[in-house]
């Protein structure tokens, strides 16, 4: 925990980008935490045809809250444990297990028994917005392909992404994606840090 006291935390994986410079995308995460009384926004990966509901844990943005600190510690001595289980979670969960990632275990806590501690206090929104996978913009090959053709067809230049995320086989079309076709979303130029070749 951080002294700073900071009034949200972001987790977003490395290889994904912020890609609006028009206007707050955390501000805009952080709005829809207050409007809807949420503590914890997350996204799924409908941007594919069967991913809709299906938390992606490569972004996480938490509202500085009693719970959502309690969630990660939880989360946290549930990993440690492993097998084994975490038999009394502060947020109320009884007995469950993260084994495996973040992602398997937010999903776990969303779908499972321990949704009724979990959803009054957390969010997922569309990850066609807040955290899209990049494979739309090629081929995706997992979860029945892309969900909507639209998205190849716009590319970055959807209005309505947020967040885009070069998982998996897509890492290869990041310099092209944040650094081509006339824009540089880096902020450092073509010959700056993350757009030189």
């Amino acid at each position: 925990e951080s002294p700073e006291q900071f009034s949200h935390v972001l987790m977003l994986d490395a290889d994904a980008a912020l890609v609006r410079q028009d206007h707050d995308t955390l501000q805009l995460m952080a709005d829809a935490l207050e409007k809807k009384g949420k503590d914890v926004f997350m996204a799924d990966e409908d941007w594919l045809v069967y991913g809709k509901g299906r938390i992606n844990g490569g972004l996480v943005f938490a509202k500085n809250t009693e719970w959502s600190r309690n969630l990660f510690r939880d989360t946290v001595e549930a990993h440690s444990r492993g097998n084994k289980g975490y038999q009394n979670w502060r947020i109320g969960v009884l007995d469950q297990q993260c084994s495996s990632n973040e992602q398997v275990c937010l999903n776990d806590l969303w779908h499972g028994n321990p949704k009724e501690f979990f959803r009054p206090h957390a969010m997922v929104e569309s990850g066609k917005k807040w955290n899209r996978g990049a494979c739309v913009m090629r081929q995706c090959g997992d979860g029945g392909g892309a969900s909507d053709p639209k998205m190849k067809k716009l590319g970055m230049g959807d209005p309505n992404l947020e967040i885009m995320h070069f998982m998996g086989a897509s890492k290869g079309a990041a310099l092209e994606a944040l650094c081509g076709g006339g824009r540089d979303l880096t902020g450092g130029g073509k010959t700056g840090y993350g757009c030189k070749s």
